[in-house]
Order: C-alpha cells, then structure tokens, then sequence
C-alpha cells in the first residue's frame, strides 16, 4: 500500500471521491500503466458542510488517498515510478472553479 498526501489550502475545499450531487466534479485519483497494477484506491471519509442550501461532501485541510499496488510479473526489481492523475474541482463558500489536474509521481521500490 503507498500512501499520497493532499493539501488543500484553507479557505477551500474539494468535493469528495462521491459528491452528493451528480453535477459536482469527483475527486479522482489513476494511475498509467508500470511496473505496478494500481488495485483498491482507498479514499478517506468526506466531510459533510453546508454551503448556500445544500449540504456538500467535501474534503479540507490535508488528507491522504492510499492505494494498493502489486507488482507485474514483468516488472524489474528495484527502484521505479509510478505516475498517475489526481482530479479535482476546488470551491470555497461562494463559488467553484473549472476542473483541474495534478501530475503525481510515486516512488516505489519493487523487490
């Protein structure tokens, strides 16, 4: 299991991995293809918070995704990474901003 930290800024947050509303942009971790097959994505419990009328699924402050990973059999003993795309859409209390991506590279050892 490999373990990412997310930061989000205070005065913000994301809508969870399930929003509550089928509109919201998700929260969405993958992975490319490597040296290791990215299995369960484990998200952490959202965080339930009222914004206008509607109560929103969210996560603030830093959290961490984990992910479980086993190695190919063709996969090389050693040092390697993982590179993978992490989804979100950040709001604060008075609006949303477009979708974004962040490149995440993960340093893995595969023995």
């Amino acid at each position: 299991m490999q373990t990412l930290k997310v930061n989000v800024l205070p005065g913000f947050h994301v809508n969870s991995d399930k929003p509550k509303d089928e509109f919201l942009i998700p929260l969405k971790l993958t992975w490319q293809a490597g040296p290791l097959e990215a299995g369960t994505i484990t998200y952490p419990k959202p965080e339930d918070i009222k914004v206008g009328n509607e109560m929103l699924a969210v996560f603030t402050g830093s959290f961490t995704i984990e992910t479980h990973f086993r190695a190919r059999e063709s996969a090389t003993p050693g040092p390697a990474i993982m590179t993978g795309k992490l989804r979100y859409q950040a709001c604060n209390n008075q609006m949303c901003f477009r979708p974004s991506s962040v490149v995440v590279r993960l340093p893995v050892s595969i023995e």
